[in-house]
């Protein structure tokens, strides 16, 4: 399983849930843009009830989906190759701050890098499914409190990610 934003607060989350249940019967891939960072995030011991994670259960690749230097599709598809399944956990702050520096906006990671990482999953034969975290609201993003979370419109593109994963998961069958 291949995990895209697994250093995030809820990929965190995701991935060590998934690392409890690794072992023999499959392997964690972490993509991330700085995997020395990714993997100090995630194999150190952050908590006092919570234990380090096994460094064997992980494979982590460096794999950078927004700015000038992004991953080709050739490289997202290497990424997943041999995999069964991805969780694409992938965002950004829904109002701009620093984190938009770089070209890491809503647009550029919850429309344009989902959509990348769906494309080049549905050509990856191996891949059977795929999990897209996503947002409350991204279907009543004319009412309240959602009018204004999308003021910056992290909801419409996140609802493009979306369509983006069906369109993909329609297309490979």
């Amino acid at each position: 399983i291949v995990i895209f934003g697994a250093t995030g607060g809820v990929g965190q989350l995701v991935t060590k849930k998934l690392s409890a249940r690794a072992g023999k019967n499959y392997q964690l891939g972490i993509a991330a843009r700085d995997a020395a960072r990714a993997k100090e995030t995630l194999l150190s011991n952050n908590n006092d009830d919570d234990q380090a994670a096994d460094e064997s259960k992980f494979d982590f690749v460096e794999l950078n989906l927004v700015g000038d230097d992004k991953a080709s599709e050739a490289q997202l598809q290497k990424a997943m190759e041999g995999a069964t399944g991805i969780v694409v956990s992938v965002g950004t702050t829904a109002f701009p701050t620093k984190r938009w520096d770089g070209g890491n906006n809503p647009k550029a990671i919850d429309m344009e890098a989902v959509t990348r990482i769906a494309n080049a999953a549905s050509n990856v034969d191996t891949i059977r499914r795929m999990v897209l975290l996503t947002s409350v609201g991204v279907t009543r993003t004319n009412q309240m409190p959602f009018l204004i979370l999308n003021l910056f419109g992290v909801l419409d593109a996140k609802r493009s990610g979306e369509d983006a994963v069906k369109s993909a998961a329609s297309e490979a069958g």
